[in-house]
């Protein structure tokens, strides 16, 4: 298949992505009481949960522990290289999500933050339709996708930098938003203490805001009858308002 655009490149700050995002304690904090309400508590210890974009493996590590049997998923080999010393226990594949294909063993697929890198429709739907054909029947999916309706005001008026520092490294997140073509252009540069110098890298993301409408539409095109949604901020509180969490499930042909 041939791809509009690429996998966004984390291979230059890897070491920086595993030190300031999405940790242990981060996770604790928001992400995980999130899951444990509209995910966890009803899914069985021992059941199969395919992370969707699983960076460093920190969420990964963290399902383990709760007793699930997860599968992580990145197309940066970097990144997977610390996914591997995060979650020893866990089984992890070099992929593009946009090009996975994986037998039908998974009663849950988590995606966190990840489908905003999605550019336009087409791969979207893509993703949706190669999670629903790993999925079990009764299978869940939840993600994360920030929602055009929602961030527009919010981005227009709010300055969502990011920046993140400790004694041997920082991260450096600027965003810039196209409103015209629902997209936003992240300068991201990273500096690392490595052998008593300063290095630094640099890398460039492009991320798309999506209409609701046309996510839930790309869902039900591929099979999925039985869809929700929530704010975020609901979750997290008022930075991540304009992002929505879909919860859905593949409903048994026989129900």
């Amino acid at each position: 298949m041939s791809l509009a655009s690429k996998a966004p490149n984390y291979e230059p700050i890897a070491r920086l992505q595993n030190e300031f995002k999405n940790t242990g304690k981060q996770l604790e904090e928001g992400i995980i009481p999130a899951l444990d309400q509209i995910l966890l508590s009803h899914l069985p210890k021992g059941s199969r949960i395919l992370d969707l974009g699983c960076g460093c493996g920190h969420l990964v590590q963290q399902l383990y522990v709760r007793g699930y049997k997860v599968t992580g998923l990145d197309a940066s080999e970097r990144l997977l290289s610390y996914a591997r010393k995060n979650a020893p226990e866990s089984e992890f594949i070099l992929s593009d999500i946009r090009q996975f294909e994986l037998p039908v063993i998974f009663d849950a697929v988590l995606s966190n933050d990840v489908l905003l890198f999605i550019l336009n429709n087409e791969d979207l739907k893509i993703v949706f339709q190669n999670v629903y054909t790993a999925l079990q029947d009764n299978g869940v999916f939840v993600f994360t996708i920030p929602i055009t309706e929602w961030i527009h005001e919010i981005a227009l008026k709010k300055n969502i930098n990011h920046v993140y520092v400790n004694e041997e490294s920082s991260l450096i997140e600027l965003f810039y938003y196209q409103p015209e073509e629902r997209m936003w252009e992240i300068q991201v540069t990273g500096f690392e203490l490595i052998e008593e110098n300063w290095q630094r890298s640099n890398t460039n993301w492009l991320r798309k805001d999506h209409f609701l409408d046309e996510v839930q539409s790309s869902l039900k095109e591929v099979g999925f009858t039985e869809i929700n949604y929530y704010n975020t901020k609901d979750f997290r509180g008022s930075e991540e308002a304009g992002m929505a969490c879909f919860v859905c499930r593949k409903t048994s042909v026989a129900q």
